[in-house]
């Protein structure tokens, strides 16, 4: 978000794709977004859309669903580096 603005409003395109590519981001990759139960990881997937990120999804339940579920891997420990 660019909170520079008010009220706050998505980063332009060019910023989001630069921001992406910075972490290893790019518009040819399937991207998979999740929170604790989705609604805050679609203002991330509208984002990513309007920035021409054509495979985004959204786990809608995300990490609600997923920890209830006991036969799901669940990852321990610092992430990997990308």
């Amino acid at each position: 978000m660019d909170t520079s603005t008010e009220p706050a409003m998505f980063k332009s395109p060019e910023a989001i794709r630069a921001l992406c590519a910075e972490r290893g981001i790019t518009p040819d990759k399937s991207i998979y977004l999740y929170c604790f139960k989705g609604s805050r990881a679609s203002n991330t997937f509208v984002a990513l859309k309007e920035a021409g990120f054509p495979d985004v999804r959204n786990y809608f339940a995300s990490w609600n669903e997923w920890s209830r579920l006991p036969e799901l891997p669940i990852e321990t420990g610092m992430p990997a580096l990308v």
